[in-house]
């Protein structure tokens, strides 16, 4: 299939190799004349023609371009490393530092740049080096501004605050957050240096004060044309103007991200982060499912708990607690997808949370909870988590940890629990959870809310417990997202996991639960099966204990 956006990179890659190849396998000595074959248009035997001395133009344009690349090259990458040196200093030192690095900045930029080039070359006539010194110290400063600005920025983000709160040392900070934040901009900022150091060492040899004669540049080509032109030698001009011309626009293609909707270059792409390889598609929504109405759970509960109550000490100076959860009997049946319903503040997350050892500060419970058929106390409950059991909060925004990526959390997670943590691997439980690569190096703050709560979900996939505990893992996404959601849970309870998933979303519960549990005001109103709690329809009286229509 046919993809417009590769076009520069094809036409780049050929003009490299045509650069690279030609001069290898046809060398030609710069000094070596043929004045039987001067000014022969193009054929067979000269691709490009011949020019004044009989050379052939075909060979003398590779040459040209390959010596124009390699200065560019030089020179851009020279830039961009005094330019990123630059703006780090100024946003790292600041005040007085950073007010003399701007001031240095504006002063070069005054300057006009071919001027103070051609300068800095007649210094050093026909030196190389001179060219790509006058290059890199008349394009630093759009680097440097460009670094600094970013480096501030990210100075005031959250995850660095949080980091910097936490006592991590200012350079740890430097070398593990913000130097790292800026080098996608650098690598951008080095490929968009390319063409302007072509055309600007085009120019010095142009005017004659860049390569010696002797040389080969597209410069000192489109210098000989101009005799050329005189003598109606038009290929003299067209080809290595074309040649510069091409291999400017590609370059500058490849980071071409600007206007809305418009696809990224190949360029940004590759610089999305190291976590690029092994893509796939994602799973499509409405994939083969399990009918949970073949599903066979086992006997024995997964969890369950007798008489739970949970209560927080009085605030009002008597000795009669505030009981949050009362007299609550639940059952989660291992292998099946066990639903729980409830209106606003009924206590189903609070019921999450107390089985899994996470009590609100200063709560307690009393009652019995086991788990796999083994009787747990506080200790118990918070042992289990992380092997037997894993939460799945909520409020996923602030349960990701704010000073690391979704990819280094993810990654810590499938180590964690001692699973292949590859890039592919990653990258496969970031795409199971509808999340793309591209927002593998994404901060938590980054993220929008349904994202979060995605990653959070990915993250809970990602531990490998047989006891799967979400809260609702479906708010704030959209159908087809939903869709994915879907399917991942189904196929974790086909393959034995127990799933215990609070939701608000009626026709999901149908779709997907077992069994439904609903509560209400603390206390467990109603359990079953999920038709015979909900029916298709559901009872009228069913969406009053809810709060919802149905």
């Amino acid at each position: 299939m046919f993809k417009p956006r590769l076009v520069p990179l094809v036409l780049l890659g050929l003009a490299l190799a045509y650069a690279v190849l030609v001069p290898w396998l046809q060398p030609l000595d710069p000094r070596a004349v043929d004045l039987s074959a001067v000014l022969q248009v193009p054929s067979s035997e000269h691709f490009f023609g011949t020019d004044q001395l009989g050379r052939d133009v075909w060979i003398r344009s590779a040459q040209g371009l390959r010596m124009s690349l390699l200065l560019a090259l030089l020179a851009s990458v020279f830039s961009t490393v005094l330019g990123v040196g630059v703006g780090l200093l100024a946003a790292w030192r600041g005040g007085t530092v950073d007010r003399i690095a701007m001031r240095l900045v504006d002063v070069t930029n005054a300057l006009p740049h071919l001027l103070l080039a051609v300068v800095i070359v007649a210094l050093w006539r026909g030196q190389w080096w001179a060219i790509v010194l006058s290059i890199a110290l008349t394009h630093w400063t759009q680097v440097a501004r460009i670094v600094r600005s970013r480096l501030l920025a990210e100075r005031t983000a959250d995850y660095v605050q949080l980091a910097r709160a936490s006592g991590a040392p200012t350079a740890a900070i430097w070398c593990t957050h913000l130097i790292p934040a800026v080098a996608p901009q650098a690598a951008i900022a080095l490929v968009l240096q390319l063409p302007h150091a072509i055309w600007h060492e085009s120019a010095l040899s142009f005017l004659g004060v860049g390569l010696p004669p002797e040389s080969a540049s597209l410069g000192l080509l489109l210098e000989d044309a101009r005799g050329g032109l005189l003598a109606g030698a038009w290929w003299l001009l067209v080809f290595p103007a074309g040649l510069l011309v091409l291999v400017s626009w590609s370059t500058a293609s490849m980071v071409d991200t600007a206007g809305p909707g418009r696809r990224r270059g190949p360029i940004p792409r590759l610089l999305s982060g190291l976590f690029t390889k092994g893509r796939g598609p994602l799973p499509a929504a409405g994939a083969a499912r399990v009918d949970p109405s073949v599903r066979q759970s086992p006997a024995p509960a997964a969890i369950q708990s007798s008489n739970l109550d949970v209560f927080l000490p009085s605030t009002t100076g008597t000795d009669t607690p505030s009981r949050l959860l009362r007299g609550v009997d639940y059952r989660a049946e291992a292998g099946a997808i066990n639903v729980i319903l409830g209106a606003s503040g009924a206590g189903k997350s609070l019921l999450l949370r107390t089985l899994t050892g996470l009590l609100p500060l200063g709560a307690g419970f009393t009652g019995n909870i086991s788990i796999n058929g083994r009787s747990r106390d506080t200790a118990g409950l918070a042992e289990a988590r992380g092997q037997e059991t894993v939460l799945v909060p909520g409020s996923a925004g602030t349960a990701l940890n704010p000073v690391r990526t979704v990819a280094a959390q993810m990654q810590q997670t499938l180590k964690a629990a001692r699973r292949p943590a590859s890039r592919a691997d990653v990258l496969q439980a970031l795409r199971d959870v509808a999340i793309d690569e591209s927002l593998a190096h994404s901060y938590p703050h980054e993220l929008s809310g349904g994202q979060a709560q995605r990653v959070a979900l990915g993250l809970g996939v990602a531990v490998g417990s047989r006891i799967l505990l979400v809260d609702e893992p479906t708010s704030a996404l959209d159908a087809e997202t939903i869709g994915r959601m879907e399917t991942l849970l189904l196929a974790r309870a086909a393959a034995g996991v127990t799933i215990i998933m609070i939701t608000h979303d009626l026709e999901l519960a149908r779709r997907i639960a077992d069994y439904v549990t609903v509560l209400q005001e603390g206390r467990v109103i109603e359990s079953g099966t999920a038709t015979d709690v909900l029916g298709d329809p559901a009872p009228p009286a069913t969406g009053v204990r809810l709060g919802v229509p149905l």
